[in-house]
Parts: C-alpha cells; sequence; structure tokens
C-alpha cells in the first residue's frame, strides 16, 4: 500500500512521539496523564481545535493489543428501510417503476 504524502507526514510525527516516550519515562508518565497538554509542549504549539487525544500505554507484552478505529464515513451509507424506499422492496428501482425521482442525499 503506498502512503499519501499526509499520511506519511502523520507516520513521521506518531514515531517521534513513541521515540520520545520509549526513551523518557517522564514524557511517557505525561502523555498518558495530560496528553493535550504535554503534545503541545512537545511541538511548541497549539493542537487543532476540536480533537481529543487518547492514549494508552500499550508496551506489556503478555498482551495482544487491539486499537479500533472509527467506523469509515460515507455519505452513501443506506440503511435497509431507505434501501427498500429506493428498490422498491424488489431490488427494482422504484423510480423505474413510478418515474419519480428520489434523491439520495435525502436518504
Amino acid at each position: 500500500m503506498k502512503l499519501t504524502n499526509e499520511q506519511r507526514k502523520g507516520q513521521e510525527v506518531l514515531f517521534k512521539i513513541i521515540e520520545e516516550a520509549w526513551n523518557n519515562e517522564t514524557f511517557k508518565k505525561s502523555l498518558l496523564s495530560d496528553p493535550e497538554k504535554t503534545l503541545e509542549v512537545f511541538f511548541g504549539r497549539n493542537l487543532p481545535n476540536g480533537k481529543k487525544i487518547k492514549v494508552t500505554d500499550q508496551s506489556d507484552p503478555d498482551y495482544l493489543y487491539i486499537n479500533i478505529p472509527a467506523k469509515p464515513y460515507s455519505d452513501l451509507e443506506i440503511n435497509e428501510k431507505n434501501l427498500n424506499k429506493v428498490t422498491a422492496g424488489n431490488g427494482r428501482s422504484q423510480a423505474a417503476d413510478t418515474n419519480e425521482i428520489i434523491n439520495i442525499q435525502e436518504l
């Protein structure tokens, strides 16, 4: 998988934070207790507004850690009820049956 420039920059930032936590126990403790303030000091600037940071210590080798990321957002997510509106419940487009136009953004 080829990373975008933005993804590469994000990885570089993450690796800097991890390396500092591995090498500096005081930084690691501060990062765990107050990640926003710690990272603002570390990078010398304010973090973007509206996002919280959650840091967990996953350094115990006796555990396998699993991170569940946010579900990808899609403008075209359709639940079963709205799918039935579009397909008239039979796999054929209701618009084709009734000559109605359905705005998918309203679903």
